[in-house]
């Protein structure tokens, strides 16, 4: 009786001891847990913040820039330009936010409003130079050539267009630069009215 209990826990504490370690090794592959491990939560909150502004970032941007155009189609510059000077803070080396901000900035300043004496012209011309600087941005040098004809400026006009004609005399913008060349290559030759000489020779 008492060697049938004997054989009986021996018996038992056979099953625990190699029928439990194979079941474990079968939930093994090379010494790898099946289940896919859960990477810690603390400790990751600087990389998530990280990856969240970044993505947030160029949510904001494009949110900037979209705002503005919309505000830009209505004529309402002054909502246009706040637009795009937050999409300029956000991302300051992207030639399209300061070519829009400084085709707004131009747009503005031809209204003419009373009482406003703000160098508009010369924040346009910032923010052309600083996208043509940043990518040859060829809009930026058409609108910069533009204002610089508007302002009799007329060496500096031929200068960026004839940088487009040379670059790119394909495109639409050529085309248009080219006859812009024409015009001025016309204004130029143009007898200038007495009043202008009298008031370069004053100038001497």
């Amino acid at each position: 009786m008492i060697n049938s209990r004997f054989l009986l826990i021996i018996s038992l504490l056979s099953v625990i001891f190699f029928v439990g370690p194979k079941a474990y090794m079968a939930s093994n592959r090379d010494g790898k847990i099946l289940h896919s491990p859960i990477a810690p939560i603390s400790g990751r909150r600087a990389e998530a913040n990280f990856y969240s502004m970044l993505n947030n970032s160029g949510r904001e941007y494009r949110g900037w820039i979209k705002d503005g155009r919309n505000y830009l189609a209505r004529r309402e510059y002054e909502q246009a330009i706040w637009a795009f000077r937050k999409a300029v803070k956000l991302q300051p080396a992207t030639e399209e936010a300061r070519f829009l901000l400084a085709m707004t900035y131009e747009k503005r300043g031809l209204e003419g409003l009373p009482g406003d004496t703000t160098d508009w012209d010369t924040l346009a011309a910032k923010e052309y130079t600083a996208a043509i600087e940043l990518a040859d941005h060829l809009p930026s040098r058409f609108n910069l050539a533009l204002l610089h004809r508007r302002h009799e400026r007329l060496s500096e006009a031929r200068h960026h267009l004839e940088h487009i004609v040379l670059v790119d005399n394909r495109t639409s913008l050529a085309k248009r630069a080219s006859t812009e060349l024409s015009a001025i290559f016309a204004q130029d030759m143009r007898p200038r009215s007495l009043s202008t000489i009298i008031r370069d020779s004053s100038h001497e």
